[in-house]
């Protein structure tokens, strides 16, 4: 029994020994797989933190960017609003408008020659097929197919010639829009200069006016401080200045009176310049500004328009006269007389022998 028990006692440590050499031989097996998936995680969680740090660095400097985009418009609108409200806005917004009509009138001479070529061509080209048609009738000319096929290509021809003439007459239509936009821009362009530009100048005329009123009444003040202080009396000089019958106290109480004139033509000066200024500043500048900006934006607006209208005319005449050279085959709700188109009319002819 105590072999037994000693056996058992003696035998516990070598298994639990044996058991922690090979828990320990698996544990260092198995931690090579397990570390390098953890440093594999450890690395995808590094870029991801380095890609999500870049991405918001990056939004950070775009809202800077956007920050000082928005810094610089609202100075650039700021100069303009003070630019605008100043003695430079009326005329630089009269040559701006100016721009305006003269380019309106530029491009309505362009729409206007260009009608006229279109017309010419549109009107030889009638002229050139009903003399054809009249010369395929004669009983000279070929007959049979070929007369067919000559007559449908000269139909052809005249259908692009009315898409032409009616290319033209928009053309000119628009011409005929233009040139009123910018009659009505030029005539609100002069009322407005005459008015605006009449009160800047008398504003400008009763500054110079106030100015010469205020050098009159320093130099009369002035030299009344001298009389009434003595020092003209004793330069000797006041009695040769006037009358000699005049004593000095004449002398002191006409340069009072004097004075106290100047003063309130100079007073008067002042209150007209400030009533004609303060009209100027609150009422005439501001909304003469305002016509203006608004004529400047109705002339180019008119004129942007008119450019699409030409682009969108020109894309009809191009694909009308390509419908008409080649109509679509096919369409639901098509004609079956539906015209045929040139290519199909100028292989329709055949040469056919003369009989022996």
């Amino acid at each position: 029994m105590a072999g037994s028990g000693d056996e058992g006692g003696l035998s516990s440590p070598r298994s639990v020994h044996q058991l922690g050499d090979r828990t320990g031989s698996l544990s260092l097996h198995d931690t090579g797989p397990k570390a390098a998936a953890g440093d594999m995680g450890d690395a995808d969680a590094g870029s991801s933190e380095m890609a999500s740090a870049d991405s918001v660095s990056a939004a950070k400097e775009q809202a800077k960017e956007q920050a000082k985009e928005q810094a610089a418009d609202s100075g650039l609108a700021k100069q303009v609003s003070q630019v605008m409200s100043s003695e430079l806005g009326i005329p630089t917004l009269l040559n701006r408008l100016k721009q305006s009509i003269t380019s309106a009138k530029e491009f309505a001479l362009f729409l206007k020659r260009r009608s006229v070529l279109e017309d010419d061509h549109a009107s030889g080209l009638k002229k050139l097929c009903r003399l054809t048609s009249e010369s395929a009738r004669r009983p000279e000319h070929r007959q049979g197919s070929f007369a067919q096929s000559y007559e449908e290509m000269v139909h052809i021809h005249e259908r692009m010639a009315e898409n032409g003439s009616s290319f033209a007459a928009s053309l000119h239509q628009m011409y005929e829009d233009l040139m009123e936009l910018a009659a009505n821009a030029e005539r609100s362009r002069k009322a407005w200069k005459t008015n605006a530009m009449a009160a800047e100048h008398r504003v400008a005329d009763l500054e110079q006016t106030m100015r010469k009123s205020k050098a009159k009444y320093d130099g009369l003040a002035e030299e009344y401080d001298r009389a009434r202080t003595g020092e003209a009396r004793q330069s000797g000089k006041v009695l040769g200045a006037f009358k000699a019958h005049k004593s000095a106290a004449q002398h002191e109480e006409d340069l009072l009176k004097k004075v106290q004139a100047a003063d309130q033509t100079y007073q008067g000066h002042v209150n007209a310049l400030q009533t004609d200024k303060s009209q100027l500043l609150t009422s005439t500048r501001p909304e003469a500004v305002w016509a203006l900006r608004e004529l400047i934006i109705e002339t180019d607006s008119g004129v942007a328009l008119q450019m699409q209208k030409f682009a969108a005319f020109n894309e009809k005449l191009l694909l009308g006269n390509g419908l008409i050279v080649s109509p679509f085959k096919g369409q639901p709700g098509a004609s079956p007389a539906q015209p045929r188109s040139l290519r199909e009319a100028s292989t329709t002819p055949r040469f056919s022998p003369i009989p022996k």
